[in-house]
């Protein structure tokens, strides 16, 4: 369910910029959202993050790296400001849209996975 959110993210408009009429798809924020990791944009790692916690499903570390993704995904809503490619220009973030809170549903759902999973491990 996490992976199959996850892309789905990456198909839909993500946020809204002021002064901008241009949508920002998830797939060119992944793509393009690595140069704000060299500007603080670290929220960005979360990306890798999963990745990793998927690769982790059926350990107990995914439940950690998955709660720190999605940490990090919840922090990008405290961002002001996004890079706007390699050129070091600016955008103020006036919104968030489905792709958004796509993203981070996906970090959730794996969150939940890796509890209920590990509860049914031990349990037995």
């Amino acid at each position: 369910m996490s992976i199959v959110l996850y892309i789905i993210s990456l198909t839909q408009n993500c946020l809204f910029i002021e002064n901008e009429e241009q949508s920002y798809y998830g797939f060119s924020l992944l793509i393009f959202g690595f140069y704000a990791v060299f500007d603080s944009g670290f929220s960005w790692l979360a990306n890798i993050l999963i990745v990793l916690s998927w690769g982790l499903r059926h350990k107990k570390y995914s439940i950690y790296i998955s709660l720190l993704a999605l940490v990090l995904a919840i922090s990008f809503l405290f961002c002001k400001e996004i890079v706007m490619g390699t050129n070091n220009t600016y955008g103020t973030i006036t919104g968030y849209d489905v792709g958004y809170y796509l993203w981070a549903l996906s970090f959730l759902a794996m969150l939940i996975a890796g509890i209920l999973k590990h509860r049914t491990q031990n349990s037995d």
